[in-house]
């Protein structure tokens, strides 16, 4: 048993924010924490292709629940919200889980509407988290609160 040790000491420091889990740290995120300890089930988007499906298409979100984009490094991200019709909030984070912007209230875009009309939100980061609109705030997620990633 004692080589499980430092894999749950792992587990237990990325629960409170000590050590990011990380896919490229070979464990699976399924839930992310919010700094008020609110954990939101992820659907994961690692792919090229699907980090530009994303929510598309989707009607409705729970409220405990959110897709993780996640980058093979820290940099520039731009979203563009075509045929996302659901208000969502973004969480941008660095490599290390602290959270660098949120994009709060990011309007749905409506059917037919024109790429002028479709919402756009920058920010910078290795992940993205989007969650229902509103969810941020009502956790306190603001710039340099961190998150946290768990694997169950």
């Amino acid at each position: 048993m004692r080589p499980a040790l430092p894999l749950l000491l792992l587990f237990a420091l990325s629960a409170c924010g000590g050590v990011p889990a990380s896919p490229s740290a070979g464990t699976e995120i399924k839930y992310v924490v919010l700094p008020c300890g609110k954990k939101i089930s992820v659907e994961l988007a690692l792919t090229p292709e699907e980090q530009a499906r994303g929510l598309m298409r989707r009607t409705s979100l729970a409220p405990d629940s959110g897709m993780l984009f996640v980058f093979p490094s820290n940099g520039d991200r731009f979203f563009w919200m075509k045929d996302t019709w659901v208000d969502l909030d973004m969480v941008f984070a660095d490599g290390a889980l602290r959270v660098t912007s949120v994009g709060s209230g990011v309007p749905r875009s409506r059917p037919g509407a024109s790429d002028a009309e479709v919402a756009r939100v920058p920010g910078y980061g290795t992940y993205v988290l989007e969650i229902a609109s509103g969810s941020a705030a009502a956790c306190g997620v603001v710039p340099g609160s961190r998150l946290a990633f768990l694997a169950e």
